[in-house]
């Protein structure tokens, strides 16, 4: 057989959902319909929103069938059908026929699968910044000098560093010192956001003065930037996915890439993170903070505020901090609007 023309029998690698999850809460629209072509440049997230009036509630319905428990890799031109088991409703790319669901045959290798949300919301820049206790900042390795002495440090340039280096480590990752989360925010201590701008090769050492060649960056190295053990992140297609604890509450205390007007599939910093019992893959409601404005008749001051304009979904969670990314939004989310768990 023609391997283009092969059946694709992947699994959605990464297609992990929380459990239990709640099946009884899934509540469709009104007007879903009973498919839907898929297009180039779609999400999971935007396809769940065709059926769903809440699309982080997907698993409820890619997984309340056994026959599509592990479903095939979803790609453009592929049709989705909705349909029912047991009265319960349920998503499937098989089509149905005669009451029997008919397994696709794809030509592999035309388009690229779908994910969860666009990858490049999530690596622009949850893979580059990392949030530190500020304290163990002073103590890293950093960027001496140039080995010519330039101001400026560029990719396959040379460069001094000073500090004490794992000796089974060869290559290190550069990080710029962002903001700083403290007292401003309300957090008991501080913490720094740290940007990776490159990475070095580690040439020779003597003492606490070691040698290395700058292998990529992203801009000029300046001196004083701190050399960091090399992390890799993994991030998932999908997320565990589950609504925040009613009782957690928290805001958005930062911008990623200081972006003033934050839309859809931004980057924020919320200041909750492991120690609040806050994981990957948590949705939060954001709630527009709270304003005063006088009433022009009246002169009373009024409140306005506490309406739910987003949905904002953990991927990073560090001890008191965590990356979020901005989901369905009705208007415009600032610094200091607040997040709390779905009800």
């Amino acid at each position: 057989m023609d391997r283009d023309h092969l059946v694709n029998i992947f699994i959605l690698s990464g297609l992990i959902f929380l459990a239990p999850l709640a099946y009884a809460d899934v509540d469709l629209r009104k007007k879903a319909p009973s498919q839907y072509l898929v297009k180039k440049g779609d999400t999971l997230w935007d396809i769940s929103g065709v059926f769903l009036k809440s699309p982080w509630r997907w698993p409820s319905l890619w997984e309340e069938n056994q026959q599509i428990k592990n479903p095939d890799l979803i790609y453009p031109n592929d049709v989705i059908y909705l349909l029912y088991s047991d009265g319960k409703p349920y998503l499937t790319t098989n089509q149905p026929s005669a009451n029997k669901l008919v397994p696709k045959v794809r030509s592999s290798g035309r388009f690229t699968p779908i994910t969860s949300i666009p990858k490049k919301a999530l690596n622009s820049f949850v893979r580059d910044h990392r949030i530190v206790a500020t304290q163990r900042i002073t103590p890293m390795p950093y960027v001496l000098a140039s080995a010519g002495l330039r101001q400026l440090i560029a990719g396959g340039d040379d460069i001094f560093i000073r500090g004490i280096l794992d000796p089974e480590i060869n290559q290190y990752d550069i990080y710029r010192v962002g903001k700083v989360y403290g007292a401003n925010q309300g957090l008991a201590a501080e913490n720094t956001e740290i940007v990776n701008i490159g990475q070095v090769q580690i040439i020779s050492k003597q003492g606490d003065i070691s040698r290395a060649k700058v292998l990529n960056s992203n801009g000029l190295i300046k001196k004083g930037d701190i050399i960091v053990r090399p992390q890799t992140l993994r991030f998932k297609p999908l997320y565990y996915l589950a609504a925040a604890p009613a009782g957690i509450k928290g805001q958005i205390i930062g911008a990623v890439d200081d972006a003033y007007k934050i839309a859809r599939h931004d980057g924020v910093v919320v200041n909750l993170g492991s120690a609040s019992s806050v994981y990957a893959g948590h949705i939060f409601s954001v709630l527009k903070k709270a304003e005063k404005v006088q009433d022009p008749r009246t002169n009373e001051l009024i409140t306005i505020g506490n309406q739910i304009i987003a949905e904002l979904m953990i991927v990073n969670v560090f001890e008191n901090l965590s990356y979020g990314i901005v989901l369905n939004a009705a208007e415009i989310v600032s610094v200091g609007d607040v997040i709390i768990g779905i009800e």
